[in-house]
């Protein structure tokens, strides 16, 4: 059985979706993996550094073609479309292609029929983005939790016999990862992280960004870690990241825009306090229930919206007036609030993080040997 596991997209989406070709090989498959940058290669050593024996052969695709002049000519960083297109050839000669991405699905008609298009998410949360029709042209679909399950049936974009609810794959890398870390700051300071989410009708940042910052900077009862989504940034002038960055006060207030921490949990592990709008990072922070904060920046009125349903797991601030005394008595009002997280966590992406991986393992090989290559169910 060929089995490839296929990463053009974001590089941080290596973190939910690899582990589970680790416990392939684990269980006697050796997947292949292909990625689409060098920065995808190093998430790929970063995971399988976690998975000792796990030595998967990579190809590096879009090196050639259109890919690659699309690049050249900067006009694109991460050319998707291109990149599977140039690949086709190639991509045929697999049994399955598991995918966190839902682009592939473009070419899921010049797939032969025997190849099992399998996705699985690259994040959990609330928002209505998880609702996807491309979603229908997938054979195969790993579910984090009976919420999300709940929603995608409803929805129409997954069918009974073709998922299986596994629970959040990256945080059982997580737990690997986290007994080597050091603390994010060498002092006994409570530490607050600020994950602003990266589309600006949505995000705190442009409102509410600089000021959080110039807060933290004046105080010395809390250290502050400012760790948005990488996309917020991603199509800024060098400028404006420089800008940004040189708010940063050493042993105080760590600011990161680009590096690869944004997506190890390097944050949501360490802090003690999370500050956000609407990132589904609060999920990743809630695998240890812990005082929450949400910035309400564009006046939603969100009681009753399930695309807001965490903003009930702790206290929301419509301005910064309100900040100072949130901090002060977050752990006190966390009490409030830690049930609804242990249930909304359990919800959205299961209520053991533990062997989430292996559990996708099991299931894609399930539905892998319950298929044969003519079955008319699969495809689309």
């Amino acid at each position: 059985m060929h089995i490839l596991f296929l990463f053009i997209g974001e590089p941080h989406q290596l973190l939910h979706a690899l582990p589970i070709a680790a416990e392939l090989a684990d269980m006697g498959v050796m997947p292949q993996v292909a990625v689409a940058s060098a920065a995808h290669l190093r998430m790929v050593e970063k995971v399988t550094s976690a998975y000792p024996g796990f030595y998967p052969p990579v190809t590096l695709l879009g090196r050639r073609g259109p890919a690659q002049w699309l690049r050249a000519l900067h006009v694109s960083r991460n050319p998707r479309l291109p990149t599977l297109l140039g690949a086709l050839p190639w991509l045929r000669r697999f049994d399955a292609i598991v995918v966190p991405e839902r682009t592939t699905t473009a070419i899921r008609h010049f797939l032969p029929r025997r190849t099992r298009l399998i996705f699985t998410p690259h994040g959990a949360g609330d928002r209505a983005i998880m609702l996807d029709p491309r979603d229908r042209h997938f054979d195969f679909v790993l579910v984090a939790g009976e919420k999300s399950e709940q929603r995608l049936l409803e929805a129409g974009t997954i069918r009974a016999g073709h998922y299986a609810v596994n629970g959040y794959v990256k945080l059982d890398l997580m737990a690997r990862m986290q007994k080597t870390r050091a603390p994010l700051f060498d002092n006994d300071r409570p530490t607050v992280l600020y994950a602003p989410h990266f589309r600006r009708s949505l995000s705190s940042w442009d409102r509410f960004g600089r000021d959080v910052i110039a807060w933290f900077a004046a105080q010395d009862r809390y250290n502050l870690v400012v760790a948005p989504h990488v996309r917020l940034f991603a199509d800024a002038s060098q400028g404006e990241i420089d800008a940004a960055m040189r708010l940063a006060v050493p042993g105080k207030i760590l600011i990161d825009l680009q590096s690869d921490r944004l997506f190890d949990m390097s944050y949501t592990a360490g802090a003690d306090i999370y500050l956000g709008d609407v990132s589904s990072q609060v999920y990743e922070f809630l695998a240890t229930p812990r005082p929450c904060l949400f910035l309400n920046a564009h006046g939603v009125e969100w009681r009753g919206d399930p695309d807001y349903l965490f903003w009930t797991l702790g206290d929301v601030l419509n301005d910064l007036t309100g900040l100072p005394g949130a901090l002060d008595h977050a752990e006190e009002r966390h009490p409030l609030y830690a049930e609804a997280q242990r249930q909304r966590l359990a919800e959205s992406i299961g209520g053991d993080p533990t062997g989430a991986a292996r559990r996708g393992a099991e299931a894609i090989l399930r539905f892998l040997a319950k298929t044969g290559p003519d079955d008319k169910s699969c495809g689309s």
